[in-house]
């Protein structure tokens, strides 16, 4: 709960050097606490089958703390989407197939959709989480350090398993995408288990803000 209560995350939308081109977009300034976090998960979600500039702000948000690369991989994307004409039900088609099978060729989709040409992870499976994060948490290298450091004490007591990442790159790959996996059930079975001893309603996605800030902050989460 201490963890989860000191997420941080803020994010300035209109940094991108490039919002003026989307009017009514690239305008909000997420405070970055989860209720305003989970403010613009609503957001997209409201209006992912209609805009196609709410996954651009997805990306950016994303990469925000990027600063060496929030720009241009932003950019990259912004140029694929619209100099191919993506539809946002395209987009929303791919990641809700994903949703409900999670296999490496969904993911591709969600990739191609996107102009993602390496076999990365983290940004095409950001959008799981945001349509479905009940069902889904996002995963990236804070997420991967930690499960690497702490999988094996927080395995006691548990039926999903974390197993612990490859980390050959500078960023996760296809060869963590099984990992990736068990850390999805993992947190599913964890906020099943803290939603039944805190009383407050936790999802996948709140267990990963958890265990993201833990990482971040340096704080030990109690082994259940």
């Amino acid at each position: 709960m201490k963890a989860l209560k000191s997420y941080f995350y803020p994010v300035r939308l209109h940094d991108y050097e490039r919002s003026d081109l989307f009017p009514n977009h690239f305008n909000n300034e997420i405070a970055g606490d989860r209720i305003s976090t989970i403010g613009f998960e609503n957001r997209f979600r409201e209006n992912a089958q209609e805009s196609v500039e709410v996954y651009l702000e997805v990306v950016f948000w994303k990469l925000y703390s990027q600063k060496r690369i929030r720009q241009g991989g932003t950019s990259r994307i912004v140029d694929y989407v619209l100099g191919n004409s993506i539809e946002p039900k395209r987009l929303y088609k791919a990641i809700r197939r994903f949703v409900e099978v999670p296999q490496k060729q969904n993911l591709q989709n969600i990739r191609d959709s996107l102009g993602i040409r390496t076999n990365v992870l983290a940004i095409a499976l950001t959008f799981p989480a945001f349509l479905a994060p009940e069902k889904y948490p996002m995963v990236d290298n804070n997420v991967a350090r930690w499960v690497n450091a702490h999988h094996a004490e927080h395995n006691r007591h548990r039926q999903a398993r974390l197993t612990p990442f490859y980390l050959g790159y500078t960023s996760l790959r296809d060869n963590d995408f099984s990992n990736y996996i068990d850390w999805v059930h993992w947190c599913n079975e964890m906020a099943q288990i803290l939603s039944e001893r805190t009383g407050v309603i936790w999802r996948p996605r709140d267990v990963e803000m958890a265990v993201f800030t833990a990482e971040r902050k340096n704080l030990e989460l109690n082994i259940l």
